[in-house]
């Protein structure tokens, strides 16, 4: 697999970046195109064709028309005036940082609301005759939504190519079939649990949902396990639509690999029409581009089209004995891999040698590859006393130097043979100097509130944002709250729905359920902290009818920054109990 990964790391050997007179030729070139063709506002998101939360800036149109690198924002960009560029609270900082504010209006969404929902208010105030999309980029929930609204007029990829220099992807790389030890059940299992009627089918444009439901990977996006392809599910069968050049490595007779040109997807939905006599075919609004939707409207009946909301996600939220098995695996080796990185830097320091943000940054990398890892599950976070504060800080500086009393937060997660992402967070003191009061205060508290959702009890089916409030509650008591969810699910993709923990989410947790519990400080121009740990959904080992979450992260916290008298002595046990189990596996620091 390391050798497939080798077209990603000669495309993105050196870091995308476009300087503002080329952001600002950009917008000049699509405001012109927008006159020609008489649209008043055009909209723009941060998704492929596939919808995908993590995009190379390469194919990010997003980041073509503000700099800004961050994983999620939608833009709004009017005909006159500056850009609209709409971010969640993980990315106000980072947004004011990397964007020029002549050209582009950063709007800070509260954490109450979402990016769609603040974009919709300001539609509605600007109030234009038309609006325009890009067809393979826009959710089949939102091109609905303009559609009911004002006059829509789409156009697809290759058309702005004609505006814009978009860079173009490499090869993909060969997808395979995980071995019998990783996969769980198999896809006949799989099709059993998730279609109960021989007239009911999937499409499938969720790539995780699609590697899922197939077990295999193919590592065609940074950052991401799957594999780019289009999925039709019937009861017997999976059939795949994938690029013309792309390699397979799958014996199994449930599964059909296609090797076509997307143009063609068509015809061959007619044939599978032909062959299965179907009454509904469950599609993803939020996950189905609306080009997709077009063309699957001109096949089957729009009658037939009926909406699963999350698809195939709730399934695969939930992790069998197998898959929790090879999770379990993967985030033993990523303990070492981060344990092994705090530790390198804490020497160095110790011993008066230069260590860079840069240098933590490219150091996590190696100690993951030296446990195994094929791929980091999302691009490293490496943020050294004020950029800290940056809650996605994406720029490590090679001649940003840490020294004994720098605090550092280290976010980090790979994927290892199984193809599940890990994902954790530890803020720690780069030498052996005792942490400020400051640096305690706020480490103690987001410690106080890791180890009370970890140690939660609760009933089946509680709603994720009952849990998050459990989270917050130490922080709030001192007067901190944090611009972001408490946690999210971990699966195939680091950020996996069907579960969650948030103020908005209402998600039902499930035993099976594997999710972060990341509470965070940040104060701007100070530092932040960040401690997140991911637990596994469980039924409690004494009470009967309850459950409780398993850590899968063992990894010491750092006693130069805890306050102990911040600490109840449940609080104080449950450090305790956890530090022991560090201990055994050798990655303590106490």
């Amino acid at each position: 697999m390391l050798q497939d990964l080798i077209s990603w790391e000669l495309f993105m050997s050196s870091k995308f970046t476009l300087d503002q007179k080329q952001v600002a030729e950009n917008i000049k070139s699509l405001q012109d195109f927008m006159q020609k063709e008489g649209v008043e506002a055009f909209y723009i998101s941060s998704s492929d064709p596939f919808l995908n939360e993590y995009v190379p800036m390469e194919n990010c149109h997003r980041f073509y028309l503000t700099q800004f690198s961050g994983s999620v924002a939608e833009v709004l960009f009017p005909q006159k005036g500056k850009v609209k560029l709409y971010v969640d609270g993980r990315y106000h900082e980072q947004a004011d940082v990397e964007c020029d504010h002549d050209l582009v209006d950063v709007v800070k969404v509260p954490s109450d609301k979402s990016n769609i929902a603040c974009l919709k208010e300001d539609l509605a105030s600007l109030a234009p005759k038309n609006i325009a999309i890009e067809a393979d980029r826009t959710s089949l929930a939102f091109y609905e939504y303009l559609n009911e609204n004002f006059e829509v007029k789409a156009y697809l990829n290759q058309e702005l190519e004609e505006i814009i220099d978009f860079k173009k992807m490499p090869p993909l790389a060969k997808i395979k079939h995980l071995a019998r030890n990783l996969r769980g059940a198999d896809t006949s299992e799989k099709l059993k649990r998730v279609i109960k009627d021989e007239q009911d089918a999937y499409y499938i444009t969720a790539i995780d949902s699609l590697a899922w439901l197939t077990n295999c990977r193919g590592y065609h996006l940074p950052n991401l396990s799957s594999f780019l392809g289009r999925g039709f599910a019937t009861f017997d069968k999976v059939y795949v639509f994938i690029d013309e050049s792309v390699e397979v490595e799958c014996s199994d007779p449930c599964v059909e690999f296609i090797n076509i040109n997307s143009s063609h997807i068509k015809e061959k939905l007619n044939e599978l029409k032909q062959k299965y006599n179907l009454s509904r075919i469950f599609i993803d609004k939020s996950m189905l581009n609306s080009q997709d939707y077009l063309m699957l409207k001109s096949v089957f009946s729009e009658d037939i089209l009926v909406e699963k909301k999350g698809g195939l996600v709730e399934y695969q939220a939930i992790k069998d004995s197998t898959e929790i098995k090879a999770i379990k695996e993967s985030f033993k080796r990523a303990d070492k891999a981060i344990f092994n990185t705090l530790s390198w830097v804490k020497d160095q320091i110790s011993q008066g040698h230069k260590v860079s943000e840069y240098d933590v940054y490219e150091m996590t990398s190696k100690m993951y590859q030296q446990q195994g890892a094929l791929e980091q599950s999302f691009n490293t976070i490496a943020g050294a006393d004020a950029n800290g504060s940056l809650i996605h800080y994406s720029d490590p500086k090679p001649d940003l130097y840490l020294n004994e009393q720098s605090m550092v937060l280290l976010d980090s997660g790979g994927y290892f043979e199984s193809g599940f992402a890990t994902d954790t967070t530890r803020t720690f003191m780069a030498g052996q100097s005792e942490g400020s009061a400051k640096q305690k205060e706020i480490y103690t508290l987001v410690l106080k509130g890791t180890l009370a959702l970890q140690n939660a009890v609760f009933r089946p089916e509680t709603k994720g944002n009952a849990l998050d409030a459990v989270c917050r509650q130490p922080l709030f008591q001192a007067g901190y709250d944090f611009a972001h969810g408490t946690g999210h699910g971990v699966g195939i993709h680091v950020h996996e729905g069907g579960t969650g923990i948030s103020p908005r989410t209402n998600y039902p947790i499930r035993a099976g359920h594997v999710i972060s519990i990341e509470p965070g400080i940040y104060l701007p121009g100070f530092g932040g902290v960040r401690i997140e740990n991911i637990g596994l959904v469980v039924e409690h080992p004494k009470y009967a009818g309850f459950l409780t979450f398993e850590p899968l992260v063992y990894i010491g916290f750092d006693p130069l920054l805890i306050e102990q008298s911040l600490l109840n002595q449940q609080e104080m046990q449950w450090l305790k109990e956890y530090e022991a189990i560090c201990k055994e596996r050798g990655t303590s620091f106490y």
